[in-house]
C-alpha cells in the first residue's frame, strides 16, 4: 500500500544530507547545491521518515531545473514520492523541468504531475565524420587556444544558455581546461566583427574524443555553422588519429539530430527531459 506522503519545504542547506544519499556522495560534495537551489522540499511519510527530498535551480530561459527525486524503495512508493516532489514543485516554483533518468525521477511519475516531453539529453557515438563542411560567408573558425579573451569565450558558451537542460554560464567555465576540454582541440566561430557566435569543445579521451554538440548564437542556426563547427573539430580529431567520437547533446532540435545521425553516429543513450509549467 503507497504510505501517506508529506511534501514540506525546507532549506536547501538542510537538505544536503538526503541529496547527498539520492545522488552517492558525501554530504560536502553536495554543498554546492546550497548555494545553487532557489527552493526545496522534502517528503514525510506518516511516521516523519524522510522518503525523498528535491530542489530547483534556475536555467536561464526555461524556468528552473527541477533535482533530487526518491529513495530507494519500493516501485510505486518511489513513483508517488517523484510525484509528489514535482507536483510540489510545479504549484510553489511555477515553470520547471527534470530529467527523467528513471531512477531520481521517472517518465511516469512526471507525467503523473503533468509534465510533458520537450527534449532530451543525449549521446551518440560512432566514426568519426569525414566529410567537410566551410564556415557560411563571414564567419570564421579558429582554435578556442588562439582566443584567449574570457570575454569573447563566455559569448561564444552563451550561445547554449537558451536550450533546455543548460545553465547560465559561469566565467571558470570559460577558462583553459574547465569541463577538460581541450582548447587547442576545440574550435569558436567569430563573425565579421570580431565576435563570438559560436563554439563546439572537445576533449581526448582513451580511444576516442568527446564533443560536446555545438553552441550557435540564435540569428546563425539557419546558416551551416553547426556542422561546420562540428566537422571542423573531427577533421582535428582526425588529424591526432582518432577514429571514433562521442558527442553529447541538450535540447538540440529534432532537425540537429536528424544531421547527426546523418554523419553515421548512432544514439548510445537519450535522456528524455520533461517540462510543466
Amino acid at each position: 500500500m503507497t504510505p501517506t506522503l508529506r511534501v514540506v519545504p525546507a532549506p536547501p542547506a538542510e537538505l544536503l544530507p538526503v541529496f547527498a544519499a539520492l545522488y552517492g556522495a558525501a554530504a560536502e560534495d553536495m554543498a554546492w547545491l546550497a548555494g545553487t537551489l532557489q527552493a526545496a522540499w522534502v517528503v514525510l511519510d506518516e511516521e516523519n521518515n524522510v522518503r525523498g527530498a528535491a530542489g530547483v535551480r534556475p536555467s536561464p530561459a526555461h524556468g528552473l531545473e527541477l533535482m533530487g527525486g526518491a529513495l530507494a524503495g519500493e516501485p510505486a512508493e518511489e513513483e508517488a514520492v517523484q510525484t509528489a516532489l514535482a507536483q510540489a514543485a510545479h504549484r510553489d516554483a511555477g515553470k520547471v523541468y527534470a530529467f527523467a533518468d528513471g531512477h531520481l525521477f521517472g517518465a511516469v511519475s512526471l507525467a503523473r504531475a503533468g509534465f510533458q516531453e520537450v527534449g532530451a539529453y543525449r549521446l551518440l557515438a560512432g566514426p568519426t565524420p569525414q566529410e567537410t563542411v566551410p564556415a557560411p560567408d563571414g564567419l570564421t573558425l579558429r582554435p578556442l587556444a588562439e582566443v584567449p579573451d574570457l570575454a569573447a569565450r563566455l559569448d561564444a558558451l552563451a550561445s547554449y544558455e537558451d536550450r533546455i537542460g543548460h545553465h547560465a554560464v559561469l566565467p571558470a567555465a570559460a577558462e583553459d581546461g574547465a569541463g577538460g576540454y581541450d582548447s587547442a582541440l576545440s574550435l569558436i566561430a567569430l563573425d565579421g566583427e570580431g565576435r563570438a557566435c559560436g563554439i563546439c569543445r572537445a576533449a581526448e579521451e582513451e580511444g576516442y574524443v568527446r564533443i560536446d554538440a555545438p553552441g550557435v548564437r540564435a540569428d546563425l542556426r539557419h546558416t551551416s555553422l553547426r556542422q561546420a563547427l562540428l566537422l571542423g573539430v573531427c577533421a582535428q580529431a582526425r588529424a591526432r588519429g582518432f577514429g571514433d567520437i562521442s558527442l553529447e547533446s541538450w535540447g538540440d532540435t529534432p532537425e540537429e539530430l536528424a544531421a547527426d545521425l546523418a554523419l553515421g553516429l548512432d544514439i548510445q543513450f537519450e535522456n528524455p527531459i520533461y517540462a510543466a509549467g
